[in-house]
């Protein structure tokens, strides 16, 4: 009997008459028919190790069934992938909020949006790479470690630096689980419903991306007006809901533990014992209700026993530990991982794998790119129609009054001010121009996009204010005095911002997703992950055009959201198709490093149409419609997997 890890070669223990007919071979990518037992050959059995493990594989899982065991794992990966998607939504909640304390100028804010990225890309090269090597549960439960941990630990970090360097351990390790889940999930269902169950992993995307907006509402301050004048209350507020954010992914870490390894891969590396176990535990969890049932192989009438299972010489890539020095295993870990990204280039997968980087660049350029113009949109919509409401006062003259309320949106122009008291009030987007001030006194006042330019100061006082350098724009002061300006940072802080905004555009976007989510597990299997792809991607094109339309901050929400329901089902096949196109000891290879890629064109997308912001509409559209047509027509060169072995 082979023992895992056994070096010598092993000879497959699965008699003639045992075997399921027909032949598999993962590398050709194509699946025998089952013919009658008069027409096998002799050379129907002279097949690869991988095509005999695949049909066992198949085999096992057809007689151990689909229940109890992998709603398990639908859950404990779901919420892997919720996390997932948390990383990618929490920070336009938790900037508001932490830009105060933190001092994050504009550009510090949108490094926090690209290293989230740089982290999810860095964690898909090596934890898809190391799953292919170590198994599929230990390196999930250490991606998904370091993703809880220091999502955590960002809660409390107290500066800018440490926060962005623990959110980018963060990405890391959220981006690390991405291929791993779909992976680890995929070689526990069978191939009839296989591709409905992955799509419907893919609610759990949608279901972080509602909890995130839910927590927010419940937990963040939702008016700038509200961060101004409770600091100390949106100090705490932002820090527990990034603390409740994280609880998806600890969830799910508590729940892997618990969870057994990949049968698939353990048969792959060579640990049949170990995988004959877990088909036993499948087995036994999907007949809790039956105490009596036994579990036996689909092709033999006796009990499942280690004899039936198919042995497996460890592959160069799934090899145990030797007895070589440190320096030489670092150098043959540096090579051996080097090599799989190799092998995924080199025939037979190098037109699978080019097509897919493809895909997953355009689709992820486009989606990316366009999630992040809409919200910018919306606020460049909401500024023009606040700008409309401005109130220009000029060649005025204020004497003797005090301002003790707030004024917002006004704008003075060669006025003056004597003997005028501005006092504990607030000063929200307004600009004085050119104007005097002469005897006038500053006193508890606070600024929100509020600047004075070309303006003279004659015996002013300023006590408690926040008017820092910036703010008095080439402006003279004659026997004036700045006193006890408020300590702290010295970024402009905007009060205009509303979590509602936030909030109506992420909700509505992500509930969209579900009936997207439902409909392509209906079609998945039926019409096939290709013309899934091209059918979805091709819609999503042609919908861009109706972006025209979208002239108010509603319209722009309601595209979003068809945007969103339309191209679903097109992630979902790119996903179960990188899933399912490589054998297994390349699988999370292939699906981190599309992951990757994918990761970077979205970084990509986002920087471009940042750019766009202020122009017409016609160039975020046309970008979008261009690169989602490229990936539809490559999409056609994909081959279909629906009907392959895992």
């Amino acid at each position: 009997m082979p023992q895992p890890g056994d070096e010598s070669e092993n000879v497959s223990l699965v008699s003639r008459e045992a075997l399921p007919v027909g032949s598999y071979t993962e590398e050709s990518g194509r699946s025998g028919r089952e013919e009658d037992r008069d027409d096998v050959k002799e050379t129907d059995f002279v097949d690869t190790d991988v095509s005999l493990l695949s049909q066992f594989h198949q085999d096992a899982l057809t007689q151990a069934g689909y229940g109890v065991f992998q709603w398990m794992v639908f859950v404990v990966a779901g919420l892997g992938l919720a996390a997932d998607s948390i990383e990618v939504f929490v920070v336009a909640y938790v900037i508001p909020s932490a830009e105060r304390e933190l001092c994050m100028e504009e550009y510090h804010k949108g490094w926090l949006g690209g290293v989230t990225f740089l982290g999810m890309m860095i964690g898909g090269l090596t934890w898809g790479n190391l799953a292919d090597k170590l198994g599929r549960r230990r390196t999930l439960l250490s991606a998904l470690s370091t993703n809880a941990v220091f999502s955590v630990i960002t809660a409390f970090m107290p500066t800018y630096g440490l926060f962005v360097v623990t959110r980018l351990c963060s990405g890391i390790g959220i981006g690390g689980s991405l291929p791993i889940v779909f992976t680890y999930y995929s070689e526990f269902l069978q191939k009839k419903h296989r591709g409905r169950h992955l799509s419907w992993l893919l609610i759990f995307w949608a279901i972080g991306g509602v909890f995130v907006a839910v927590m927010a509402w419940g937990i963040v301050p939702k008016t700038g007006l509200t961060l101004m004048n409770s600091r100390r209350l949106h100090f705490g507020s932002w820090r527990v809901f990034l603390l409740i954010c994280s609880v998806p992914s600890v969830i799910s870490l508590i729940g892997m533990v618990f969870l057994p390894e990949s049968p698939r891969y353990l048969l792959e590396a060579g640990r049949d014992v170990e995988a004959m176990y877990v088909y036993q535990k499948i087995f036994k969890m999907n007949h809790i209700n039956k105490p009596g049932a036994e579990y036996q192989c689909a092709s033999l009438p006796i009990q499942l026993s280690e004899m039936e299972l198919p042995a497996r010489r460890q592959s160069g890539s799934m090899m145990g530990p030797s007895n070589r020095g440190l320096i030489n295993e670092l150098c043959a870990a540096l090579e051996s991982f080097w090599t799989s990204f190799v092998r995924i280039f080199l025939p037979p997968h190098t037109t699978l794998t080019v097509v897919l980087l493809i895909v997953w660049s355009t689709t992820s350029f486009g989606f990316y790119g366009l999630q992040m113009w809409f919200p910018e949109y919306t606020r460049k919509l909401e500024e023009d129609i606040y700008n409309t409401k401005s109130v220009r006062e000029t060649n005025l003259t204020f004497h003797n009054i005090t301002f003790n309320y707030t004024l917002e949106n006004k704008h003075f122009l060669y006025s003056k001010f004597q003997d005028v008291k501005f006092s504990g009030m607030l000063l929200n987007h307004c600009t004085f121009v050119s104007c005097l001030f002469y005897n006038c006194s500053f006193s508890d006042v606070r600024s929100s996009r509020t600047y004075f330019r070309q303006s003279t100061f004659r015996n002013v006082v300023f006590v408690d204010t926040d008017f820092y350098d910036y703010k008095l724009q080439d402006c003279q002061f004659e026997n004036s005095a700045l006193y006890s300006t408020k300590a702290g940072c010295t970024i402009d802080f905007d009060v205009n911002y509303k979590l509602s905004r936030v909030f109506l555009e992420n909700l509505i976007a992500q509930l969209a997703i579900i009936p997207g989510n439902i409909i392509s597990s209906c079609i998945l299997d039926k019409l096939g992950r290709v013309k899934t792809i091209g059918m979805s991607l091709f819609l999503s094109s042609f919908s861009v055009f109706f972006l025209w339309l979208a002239t108010s901050q509603m319209s722009v929400v309601a595209f979003q959201a068809i945007f969103n329901f339309v191209s679903i089902s097109g992630w979902n096949a790119i996903d179960v198709i990188t899933t399912e196109a490589y054998p297994v000891s390349l699988r999370s290879t292939g699906y981190g490093f599309s992951s990757a890629i994918g990761r970077l064109a979205a970084v990509l997308g986002n920087v471009t149409f940042g750019s766009t912001i202020e122009s017409s509409r016609a160039l975020p559209i046309l970008i979008t419609a261009t690169v989602l047509l490229v990936g539809c027509i490559c999409s056609v060169k994909l081959p279909e997997t629906k009907e392959l072995l895992m």
